[in-house]
């Protein structure tokens, strides 16, 4: 039977998700124009980086909040992320990020929240393709919860810049910064 790692599926499916939305928007002519939704200028760089700042802030604010469910998402994020992750550079650290950022983002915000949005509204759009990014990370009801709230945010970022490369910029930055936290800070018994 063949055996890939690890490292080669999270390449494939997050890569995977880039491929799917763009070959969605071409079978089905959706005509929504990933690419004109993408620049990168002094501003777009300013506004990643305030943009990383909520998540990353609140990622600090939820460690230190004594809840079990929190407590039981960090420990079964750290016990996998040391499962199957833990020996790779950080180049492969990187790259999972960069292309969960893309693949997640170009799919959720590019097709869902971006077509859905012509037909149902903005917000509403934010809304629905948050649920189903939610739906989509549901590890646990609280990782759920968290997956919905973060995808609220990076539906706003693309709302409020009308700029993918933001969404994609911050959620890959977010993970990478995740990653190296796990990485560099003790294992937990």
């Amino acid at each position: 039977m063949f055996s890939m790692s690890f490292f080669r599926q999270a390449i494939l499916i997050e890569g995977g998700l880039a491929v799917a939305a763009v070959l969605v928007d071409l079978l089905f002519s959706l005509g929504l124009d990933f690419w004109g939704h993408c620049w990168c200028d002094g501003e777009t760089l300013l506004q990643i980086a305030w943009g990383l700042f909520p998540p990353a802030a609140m990622y600090f604010v939820v460690q230190a909040i004594p809840i079990p469910a929190l407590r039981r998402i960090d420990r079964l994020v750290r016990e996998l992320f040391w499962q199957h992750m833990g020996h790779w550079k950080l180049r492969q650290l990187a790259l999972v990020a960069a292309l969960a950022g893309f693949g997640e983002e170009l799919l959720f915000r590019g097709l869902f929240q971006l077509g859905l949005s012509n037909v149902l509204g903005v917000w509403f759009a934010v809304l629905v393709t948050s649920l189903i990014f939610g739906l989509a990370h549901a590890v646990t009801p609280a990782y759920c919860l968290l997956a919905f709230l973060i995808s609220i945010y990076l539906g706003f970022l693309f709302v409020h810049t009308g700029n993918l490369v933001v969404p994609i910029a911050v959620h890959a930055l977010y993970d990478f910064f995740v990653f190296l936290f796990i990485l560099w800070t003790p294992k937990k018994t």
